[in-house]
């Protein structure tokens, strides 16, 4: 049996009041002299037995009676858990430190509150528990099982941090930690349940036999303004060349805003200001129009003036300038041509060529477009070129002559002319790939069709498919080749082989093909995400890891590949949203800048309500409390509790069982003695 409050058992003590009076009560007699004595004798020494067993026996009853009221207002539970290895039970508890958490209610934030009902668990279980405390950092001691005073040592210093987890998430990962562990187990999950935390209702398969409660800690009502995105009109920042940076702007108040002001800022100072308005309850889009200054490193920020909360009122963004790619040809081709002209960044020339012998740059491209396919000498220069460079170089088959150069040296399948009208599938535009070439997809594209094409019958050979056709041959095939990468049209750029070369698939694609492996780099990435921020050519294939600093913090950047090239993991670090710079290992050189941001999960300040979360309840098993009812939740939950009902229940008795023995023992003695 354990407490919910074993503390209180301290009140035990009061047990000595009763004692020491019935050892130590003192009585004084007066002799009266009668006739008789030997009579009177036994009256008294009858007397005298009969008071002690009922001062005996009102004593248990009032210690009993003392003793089970003590223990009820202890909150008894008969916790039945047992392990095959510990005999403890597994209690996984999630705190949310989360920027919504420094909300206050009645003076004190809701993390605090958080912490103390998290601390309230541990002392439920008490030596009976192991427990794993975990917060919304990915860092941090969560995948650890420790005893009730490390469990309370590690609340204790939780503080409000950058980072924010969805409840799907979440409970997935408690549930693999806790089945992974063995034990008898249950979950916590303590939070003020703001609407991106909650996210969309979910089977979470994983939960089955795991009892889970969601403990709600009330919160005032808030209302809120942030900056939730930006995104450049165009893919590259050439200095001295107008551009416009687009962001969104999410209204979380009861009120319209008109004409909202938003500010782009650089190390030079303000660049622009763009106005949005926006209606209650959503979000709009505005643009700031600006000139992009010939610095290779520059850090810049959108910033907004609002009295919500403060970390979505700036938007760190990375305004660094990109030179233009330097493209070359291999015959006149006028579609390729209109491509190029349309576009200002994209540059003509000849000394990009890789049967030149010249050494390129990861930022010359070169686009073949026959005569004929390559010889096996030109396939090998060209793979020499790339491997070496880190340039792009972009092929349009032509079906009329022989693609063994290819086959043997970048690894294209074999292949031979088809004549055949197909359409390009659509199930290849959700392909990474166009994550760069469309914001989203456009409803009712009209699909190119292709009528020539070199069909491969459905193989990729080294390569991976882009765009297929109907019949699942490729048409757009990537090859990586050492630094460099070659695209591969499986059709000619020709009028008579389809309607591509016309289609408004053409030049978005063809451009996106010519800047994909060396556009500018992105323009922020967000803090504690998993995912892995770009960055610019010039540091790609560096051997050493930079380091990562911002004003006095700095670190070594953990990289990781892309199929861009090398990029900055930002899973654990930087933990803190700003504009970094990186830096030479063991030196101050700087190799680029990245700019990262919080998440704007907690943008969104409305909270669910009880029945919003019914679907997450019984999809899962899910129990649902308030955090000011906690506290009997958490032993319901984890124990039997209605043993307290019954201790009160015996108090009661003993209590009643006094009472009866100091009312009806004596007139029992008297009504017998009379009857004598």
């Amino acid at each position: 049996m354990s407490f919910l409050y074993p503390v209180f058992l301290s009140a035990l003590a009061v047990l000595l009041i009763p004692l020491l009076v019935h050892l130590f009560r003192f009585r004084k007699y007066q002799t009266v002299r009668f006739t008789r004595v030997r009579l009177l004798n036994e009256v008294e020494i009858e007397t005298k037995n009969q008071n002690r067993l009922k001062h005996l026996i009102t004593l248990l009853c009032r210690i009993l009676a003392f003793t089970f009221l003590v223990m009820a207002f202890a909150i008894p539970g008969c916790n039945n858990n047992s392990t095959q290895t510990t005999g403890k039970t597994r209690v996984s508890i999630f705190i949310d430190n989360s920027f919504s958490m420094d909300n206050r209610r009645d003076g004190q934030i809701l993390l605090e509150t958080a912490k103390q009902h998290a601390r309230e668990i541990v002392r439920s279980y008490g030596v009976n528990g192991e427990f794993q405390i975990r917060t919304s950092q990915i860092s941090g001691p969560s995948s650890q099982f420790v005893s009730s005073a490390e469990a309370v040592s590690y609340i204790d210093a939780i503080k409000i941090q950058p980072g924010s987890l969805v409840l799907e998430t979440l409970l997935k990962s408690m549930a693999n930690d806790l089945k992974e562990a063995g034990n008898a187990h249950a979950g916590f999950v303590i939070s003020d349940f703001q609407l991106g935390f909650v996210g969309k209702p979910s089977n979470v398969s994983e939960l089955k036999g795991i009892p889970v409660k969601l403990v709600k800690i009330t919160s005032s009502p808030r209302e809120n303004i942030g900056i939730d995105s930006a995104w450049l009109a165009k893919p590259f920042l050439i200095p001295g060349e107008k551009n416009s940076i687009q962001f969104r702007v999410a209204n979380y108040t009861k009120e319209p805003l008109q004409d909202f002001p938003v500010k782009l800022y650089a190390e030079s100072g303000l660049l622009g200001t763009g106005r949005v308005s926006v209606m209650p309850g959503t979000s709009d889009i505005g643009s700031i129009d600006f000139t992009a200054e010939n610095k290779r490193y520059n850090p810049g920020r959108l910033q907004i003036d609002e009295p919500g909360a403060s970390f979505d009122n700036v938007l760190y963004v990375n305004l660094s300038a990109q030179t233009s790619r330097n493209i070359n040809i291999s015959s006149s081709n006028r579609f390729v041509n209109q491509v190029i002209e349309t576009q200002p960044f994209l540059k003509i020339t000849p000394a990009v060529n890789p049967f030149s012998g010249q050494a390129a740059t990861a930022n010359d491209v070169y686009i073949w477009v026959g005569p004929g396919n390559f010889s096996k000498t030109q396939a090998e220069n060209v793979k020499d070129w790339l491997s070496a460079s880190g340039a792009t170089c972009i092929v349009a088959a032509d079906i009329n002559t022989p693609n063994d150069a290819m086959v043997n040296v970048v690894g294209f399948p074999d292949s031979k002319s088809e004549n055949t009208t197909l359409r390009i599938s659509e199930k290849g535009f959700t392909h990474p790939f166009f994550e760069g070439v469309f914001r989203q997809i456009p409803k009712n594209m009209a699909v190119p069709e292709i009528k020539k094409y070199r069909s491969t019958s459905g193989l990729n050979g080294a390569g991976e498919a882009i765009l297929t056709l109907e019949n699942g041959d490729p048409f757009l095939l990537r090859f990586k080749v050492g630094k460099g990468t070659l695209y591969f049209f499986t059709s000619p750029f020709q009028e008579d082989a389809g309607n591509f070369v016309k289609s408004p698939l053409f030049l978005p694609l063809l451009t996106h093909a010519m800047i994909a492996e060396n556009a500018n780099p992105q323009l922020y990435g967000i803090c504690l995400s998993k995912t892995v921020l770009p960055l610019q050519n010039a540091l790609k294939y560096n051997d050493k890891p930079p380091v990562l600093k911002l004003n006095n913090w700095e670190s070594v950047a953990e990289m990781s590949m892309t199929p861009n090239g090398q990029g900055l993991y930002l899973g654990t670090q930087p933990e803190n949203a700003g504009n970094y710079t990186l830096l030479e290992s063991g030196s101050a050189k700087i190799l680029g800048s990245v700019s990262v941001n919080d998440s704007r999960l907690e943008s969104n300040p409305n909270m669910v309500l009880e029945s919003s979360l019914k679907p997450w309840m019984e999809a899962n098993g899910i129990q649902w409390t308030s955090g000011d009812n906690a506290v009997a939740a958490y032993q319901a939950k984890i124990s039997d509790t209605s043993l307290w009902r019954l201790f009160i229940w015996l108090a009661a008795v003993f209590f009643a069982l006094e009472v009866l023995v100091l009312v009806f023992w004596d007139y029992r003695f008297i009504k017998k003695r009379k009857s004598e």
